[in-house]
């Protein structure tokens, strides 16, 4: 079945039983619960419900006194080193660990912030398809479909739709798709962040901040299995990954804009989804009544997948690039901090970035949430371009970007990294971080 996003009942199982199965279960708890838990466009009690399943599913330990240990001595390591390779202060040397469950329930609130526009905006589209509640005659079938009918059954189904009685009955079932529309979205959802539970490493390892408490922490069982298919010492492992979630979440504390602007483009992306009414039209005049088949045929295809404006292109490139300035800049840092330390770490900076291109959790998710296909070219070249700043800008410079999201750079900076060194204008943004950072007005040119 063709499902807006990417997300699917039953994950990622091929049995059809299994679909169905689940899809049922889902109207029988809509039914039951008559809209409970749905604010907006989504049933986030389904939501929930699914991601605590999937991982009651795949085990859910808690972390050993050993793996205690280990944590805290690389979050000592970590904090001490990335204070020679940052300017941004420290958030603290501590690191929870935290169960899968934990790890759930401290990011869903901000998932339902992330999720909702994007919901809205799909059920905004799928309305404009439906017909206008309490008024009759308001549905309406393609001739083309009623002209292969029989005379006495196309008449009849014209009288009922003009009729006053569907109208009483129309408005009631209305009302049901929606809700139940909203709860099959929120458990679609809820098995998608279900399976990323399963995979991700760190609060941060999705590289948007995520934890409501804004503190740092590793799902342990997900580290633990992670290293052991490494071929490094797993003390190094432990450190990297340490340094990975500490760095971002330096940068999360320092720049507390980068989610409100992440929200932002996701909004403007979900403000223009539409759907190709006229590609569905088409698809109906190509049932047959006397082929069931025909029904499922129009069922598979992608009639319900939004078409993207040149608006949606924009946005998705401006989530693109924040993504990827944020785990460039993350990778810079933590090689700075760990090149001399760790023997192991351009081995696991490799390890990163093949997970990364191969579809970690943050790909796989934003994938199925919004069709954004993270570049790994984008994220190294990111990654080069911070480099490029500390070497000759220097570390204050280089990190006073983040003060303000006007002085991050471009899509074309990234592509051209000598033009953006060689522009001049470097110095002008220090001296506007220093004012922004004193709550300065002056203009940093009148002041020069």
């Amino acid at each position: 079945m063709s499902i807006p996003f990417g997300f699917a009942p039953g994950g990622d199982s091929n049995d059809d039983n299994n679909q169905l199965a689940d899809m049922l279960e889902n109207m029988g708890r809509m039914l039951r619960n008559g809209g409970q838990g749905q604010t907006g466009s989504v049933n986030w009690d389904s939501a929930r419900t699914a991601a605590r399943q999937a991982i009651s599913t795949a085990g859910d330990s808690p972390a050993s006194q050993s793996d205690l240990e280990v944590i805290s001595a690389a979050a000592n390591l970590a904090d001490l080193w990335l204070n020679d390779a940052t300017a941004l202060p420290s958030t603290g040397h501590t690191i929870a660990a935290v169960t899968r469950n934990e790890w759930l329930e401290s990011t869903f609130e901000s998932w339902k912030v992330i999720v909702e526009p994007v919901a809205e905006g799909m059920s905004s589209a799928m309305t404009g398809l439906m017909p206008s509640e309490g008024m009759p005659g308001t549905l309406e079938i393609p001739e083309e479909f009623l002209a292969g009918l029989p005379d006495e059954v196309a008449a009849n189904l014209r009288e009922t739709l003009a009729s006053t009685d569907f109208a009483s009955i129309a408005g009631p079932l209305m009302s049901m798709a929606k809700s139940m529309g909203a709860t099959m979205f929120g458990t679609q959802f809820g098995q998608a962040l279900g399976a990323t539970s399963q995979e991700v490493l760190s609060n941060s390892d999705v590289g948007i901040p995520l934890a409501s408490t804004g503190t740092s922490g590793l799902v342990t069982s997900n580290v633990s299995a992670f290293i052991k298919g490494l071929s490094v010492d797993e003390k190094d492992a432990w450190i990297y990954i340490a340094l990975r979630e500490l760095a971002h979440q330096r940068l999360f504390a320092a720049a507390p804009w980068i989610q409100s602007q992440l929200l932002a483009a996701i909004g403007d992306y979900a403000r223009g989804v539409r759907i190709d009414t006229a590609q569905i039209e088409q698809a109906m005049t190509q049932i047959d009544p006397n082929n069931p088949e025909s029904i499922g045929e129009l069922m598979s295809a992608d009639l319900f997948e939004p078409t993207q404006t040149p608006e949606q292109e924009l946005a998705l490139a401006r989530i693109e690039l924040l993504l990827a300035l944020i785990e460039g800049w993350v990778t810079h840092v933590v090689t700075l901090a760990a090149a001399s330390r760790l023997p192991a770490s351009a081995a696991l900076e490799e390890v990163f970035r093949r997970r990364r291109a191969s579809g970690g959790p943050a790909e796989k998710l934003f994938a199925g949430l919004i069709g954004l296909e993270i570049r790994p070219r984008r994220l190294r070249e990111a990654s080069n371009l911070w480099g490029r700043l500390s070497e000759t800008q220097g570390v204050e410079v280089r990190d006073g970007l983040w003060a303000h999201p006007d002085l991050l750079p471009r899509g074309e900076d990234i592509d051209d990294i000598d033009a953006f060194i060689a522009q001049g204008d470097l110095d002008l943004m220090a001296e506007l971080n220093k004012a922004i950072e004193s709550g300065s007005t002056e203009d940093p040119e009148d002041s020069a």
